[in-house]
């Protein structure tokens, strides 16, 4: 096998920390169910998930009352996670409304190994998960700048450019 890639970009053969191919590594059979509760249900403010082995698996969840706080001091300094987060606002008319973040958290502190792993086995996990924004940070100021106070991307228009 050549050392370089002439797969279009679709990883064919990389391997991961543990030695997990990263075509191996898939969603444990509970976490859609568990983001259906959170979605539909409202049973959770926030959903974090991690790799374990070849498996995502939910490592922790909170309740609805719990505030932004709880969700940054949840993801760890130098290990990397995948997040689901209920984010609550007031629109610009005064509305109060929420949008659902899918969080893949990739500090820098993090292993090389688990990096590549995360950003290898997010594309399985992220297409199950319906109806939902992404969020790729690498330092939680990163997450305070999208969601720590309602911004002009809070505004119900459905754009991502600032209204006149």
């Amino acid at each position: 096998m050549e050392p370089h890639m002439k797969t279009g970009g679709v990883a064919k053969s990389i391997r991961h920390h543990e030695d997990i191919a990263a075509a191996t590594i898939t969603p444990e059979e509970n976490i859609y169910e568990e983001y259906k509760n959170l979605k539909l249900r409202r049973r959770y403010r926030f959903i974090i998930m991690k790799i374990i082995e070849a498996k995502v698996v939910i490592d922790s969840s909170a309740p609805p009352t719990s505030s932004f706080e709880s969700f940054l001091a949840a993801l760890p300094d130098a290990e990397c996670r995948y997040a689901v987060y209920d984010h609550e606002f007031t629109t610009t008319d005064g509305r109060k409304s929420s949008r659902l973040y899918f969080v893949t958290w990739i500090p820098q502190s993090s292993a090389p190994g688990y990096k590549m792993a995360y950003t290898h086995a997010k594309h399985t996990l992220r297409t199950q998960l319906e109806g939902i924004y992404d969020l790729n940070a690498v330092t939680k100021q990163e997450i305070i700048e999208v969601l720590g106070a309602a911004t002009p991307k809070d505004s119900d228009s459905g754009s991502d450019f600032e209204d006149d």
